[in-house]
């Protein structure tokens, strides 16, 4: 009898099953920051101390878990390519040259991809991982030609990036900035690069025309595209200058900080607010994020 109530009792004390232990799942997120810094004078700035940075999400302060200076680190690099009727010529031209200086100094472990628009359709001709020695033959191979999808090829930028290892990486726009064929405004362009992860560097390949009627002009558009995703617009007056460019955006883009925090994958996935400030200087970086609070 007693020991039938000693085994009652040990019975009684053991733990509840698994089944009925908490089984949902958070997902944890990190978001990755480029940070450019500059001076009063607008100059880019680096050897910033790590105190210096403060991060705010959804106006809360925030702590970085991570922060490095781009110079470190490998970059993976997606081109993209206006082609069309309007770069015919020396723009185009221009903007081979520009790859090909990038080729040249691009360090093993770096990653380039290069895309084109134009003519009504979107083409990758070049993924992250092909043999290096195929870019030349295949930017040979590029032919400007009808009507220009400009704001339409912003929300395919995340396509273009997919497949890119690194998280050093940046979208290079090279275009004369005129759109006559999207199905998406300027203003659809404008908000989706603002939640776009990774920055657009766009070159204006010569000043575009005058666009018809009241309203922002190609190269305000550009902007406004390349500020919004984190980046950083710049008119190239003459497409014989391209390749001089590539040695100060690489200068650029070696000179970013990445900043990375961790979101909690507790809560509602809405768009937050990013504001990365630096003691003493101003700063360049992505607007937000689509995700939970950290």
């Amino acid at each position: 009898m007693l020991a039938a109530i000693v085994a009652a009792v040990s019975v009684s004390l053991q733990p509840p099953p698994a089944t009925a232990q908490y089984s949902g799942e958070v997902e944890v997120d990190a978001v990755v920051v480029p940070v450019t810094v500059r001076d009063a004078s607008g100059r880019v700035v680096t050897g910033v101390a790590r105190s210096k940075f403060h991060l705010l999400v959804d106006g809360f302060t925030v702590p970085i878990r991570d922060l490095h200076l781009e110079h470190d680190l490998p970059i993976s690099l997606g081109f993209i390519v206006d082609t069309s009727g309007s770069m015919a010529g020396r723009k185009i031209v221009g903007s081979q040259q520009l790859i090909m200086a990038f080729l040249a100094e691009r360090r093993q472990e770096d990653q380039l991809a290069l895309w084109t628009f134009g003519n009504d359709q979107v083409v990758e001709r070049f993924p992250f991982g092909m043999g290096w020695y195929l870019l030349p033959r295949v930017l040979e191979t590029l032919r400007p030609w009808s009507t220009t999808a400009l704001y339409d090829m912003v929300r395919r930028v995340p396509e273009v990036m997919e497949k890119a290892d690194h998280h050093r990486r940046a979208a290079i726009l090279l275009t004369d900035g005129v759109d006559n064929a999207s199905a998406i405004t300027a203003a659809e362009a404008t908000e989706i690069a603002r939640s776009l992860e990774t920055p657009i560097y766009v070159l204006g390949v010569e000043p575009p025309p005058e666009p018809r009627g009241s309203g922002p002009s190609y190269e305000e558009i550009l902007t406004l595209i390349a500020d919004g995703s984190g980046g950083l617009y710049r008119r190239i007056p003459r497409a014989e200058q391209m390749p001089e460019v590539a040695r100060t955006l690489l200068e650029e883009l070696s000179s970013r900080y990445i900043l990375t925090f961790t979101t909690s994958g507790v809560g509602e996935k809405t768009w937050r607010p990013i504001e990365v400030r630096v003691d003493g200087h101003r700063t360049v970086t992505r607007t937000g994020y689509v995700g939970t609070l950290p």
